[in-house]
């Protein structure tokens, strides 16, 4: 749209600078027509109309230039409608995007409010020493917690013993990788997240 405006400005600026020199040429043609009165001689007199013809061929090429410049100007403004359009629509678009993302973040900000509350309930019910291992965990890790997975642990990609595995399996009290110190969880297939889709390899 800017761009359009744009180009209508810069075809009436054109225009404007085109009609400035036809004024200029037309001005200069009239001081010289009143020069005839003053003409003593056949050769002044061929000269003058030398000089006029010139200045003639000027003003017919500048109101050339003006027509040029309105035709353009003519057809920047017929675009502006369509530009204005085409900015309405893209903004509208916008809003009901702006209006589909705010819903969602709405709705991630209860999902997160409910799990805070959720997790303030769990907190309440562990021994603080639970809670300062977690922490601790947390600070050197950057995570506290890990899945394990076909006897692996999946925050250290590290294998756990087969015994270990089954007693996470239970999930009837905490227990830590011995490897990264992690505390481990085990998540049954059924309620696992879905995996991503892999690419398509192309043919």
């Amino acid at each position: 749209l800017e761009e359009g405006k744009a180009r209508v400005e810069g075809a009436r600026k054109d225009r404007r600078t085109a009609e400035k020199d036809l004024e200029t040429q037309i001005e200069k043609r009239r001081k010289f027509q009143e020069q005839q009165s003053k003409v003593k001689t056949n050769k002044e007199y061929q000269a003058l109309m030398g000089e006029l013809a010139s200045l003639k061929l000027e003003e017919t090429t500048a109101e050339d230039r003006i027509l040029a410049h309105m035709e353009l100007q003519a057809d920047a403004e017929k675009l502006l409608p369509g530009l204005v359009a085409e900015v309405g629509r893209e903004k509208l678009e916008f809003q009901q995007q702006e209006r589909v993302l705010r819903g969602a973040e709405d709705k991630l900000r209860q999902e997160l409010a409910a799990a805070e509350e959720v997790r303030a309930g769990i907190v309440a019910t562990l021994e603080p020493a639970t809670i300062q291992t977690y922490q601790r965990i947390l600070k050197i890790r950057g995570s506290a917690v890990a899945e394990v997975r076909d006897e692996f642990c999946l925050g250290c990609s590290t294998k756990v013993t087969a015994q270990n595995f089954m007693e996470v399996m239970r999930n009837d009290r905490i227990h830590h990788c011995p490897h990264c110190q992690r505390i481990l969880f085990y998540l049954r297939p059924e309620v696992r997240p879905a995996a991503p889709a892999e690419p398509e390899s192309a043919a």
